[in-house]
């Protein structure tokens, strides 16, 4: 007990209050103590509490970061394996020109999905992609092979000779305008068909001229020179190229048969002075050989009628002849039924004539 307790209370009574006081105070300081170290306990046990709540939030976050990289992955794994398939099913020789466009396509369709669609339906969709992303160079394709098919149609000639490139460029370029003109949807067939059809014009018009130029050549008249012949076929070409490319086999005919008519007549006249100066040329020989064999006559003669000497008779001989032969030839050609007599009659009355003309 305190010494200022003993001092003051020394009564039972008041021990025992201050005993109580006491030992009141020891249990609200006790008490005190004990709350005071319950709610550092209970400080300690939030703090632990929190400690383990935020590890386990950390935990959480962490485990869910992992789960979505590992998603993540999954999916650009997912996405790279159907955009390399996309890519493998695009033609080799397309892929330089088409591959950028091809995976941006897949690209898109493959943002609007997730790995757990089924893999038809994606399959399908991402085919889908490739197939517009393709469209480009596949209608380039086709519309070069619907061109390759149309110009296959044309002869050889066309296709391969120097000589017929405009007309092969002009088939070309028709073929092309025709595919420009289908609309987009425009299958392989309209395509191929449209390009055959343009170009046919282009054939009709080299089958024309093969039909011209073999009728040209065919052109022969009978007995005709070569300047003849080129002059009546190049006539015949003339007249045929004056047709229309849609003109018959017996159009042609018909105009050929009228452009080598005048040349026909031409040569027809041609022959025809030809035999008669051949005529007339056969009646001068006949006329000269026959005069030659009477020109003898006029020595005869002049020995008979005229006296001359041996060298002057040579002389008038030689003198005669010329003017004689000539007269004798002429009459011959005016008839040349002149009896033997009438010959020599003839031959002497010039040399009668010629003496009778010197005595003047």
């Amino acid at each position: 007990m305190p010494a200022r307790l003993q001092e003051h209370s020394d009564s039972p009574a008041e021990l025992s209050e201050v005993q109580f006081a006491e030992d009141l105070v020891a249990i609200t300081r006790s008490m005190l103590e004990k709350r005071r170290i319950d709610r550092d306990r209970e400080e300690t046990e939030d703090w632990f509490r929190a400690r383990q709540r935020q590890t386990a939030a950390e935990e959480a976050i962490e485990r869910q970061r992992r789960e979505a990289q590992l998603a993540e992955e999954r999916r650009q794994h997912w996405e790279q394996q159907w955009v390399q398939n996309a890519l493998n099913s695009v033609p080799s020789e397309a892929r330089r020109e088409v591959e950028i466009e091809v995976h941006a396509a897949v690209d898109a369709v493959l943002s609007g999905l997730q790995p757990s669609h089924p893999a038809l339906i994606t399959q399908r969709l991402v085919e889908a992609a490739v197939q517009r992303a393709l469209r480009p160079w596949t209608r380039k394709q086709e519309i070069e092979r619907a061109l390759r098919t149309a110009i296959n149609k044309l002869p050889w000639d066309v296709r391969n000779r120097q000589e017929y490139a405009p007309m092969k460029q002009r088939a070309c370029d028709a073929a092309f305008e025709a595919l420009r003109r289908l609309r987009e949807e425009a299958s392989y067939r309209e395509m191929e068909t449209a390009a055959v059809q343009a170009v046919q014009p282009v054939i009709r018009e080299y089958e024309h001229q093969q039909d011209c130029m073999r009728m040209v050549e065919r052109v022969y008249l009978l007995d005709a020179t070569r300047e003849e012949q080129e002059a009546a076929k190049e006539e015949v070409r003339k007249a045929l190229a004056a047709l229309p490319i849609s003109a018959t086999v017996r159009e042609l005919e018909k105009a050929r048969d009228a452009a080598v008519v005048p040349h026909k007549a031409a040569v027809d006249l041609r022959k025809e002075k030809a035999r008669l100066e051949s005529q007339r040329q056969a009646q001068r020989r006949a006329a000269e050989w026959n005069a030659d064999l009477h020109l003898d006559h006029i020595v005869r003669y002049l020995l008979q009628e005229f006296e001359l000497k041996p060298w002057e008779l040579s002389r008038e001989a030689e003198r005669l002849r010329p003017p004689i032969r000539e007269t004798l030839v002429a009459k011959l050609l005016k008839n040349p039924n002149m009896t033997f007599d009438q010959i020599r009659k003839s031959i002497e009355d010039q040399i009668e004539d010629d003496h009778r003309r010197l005595n003047c």
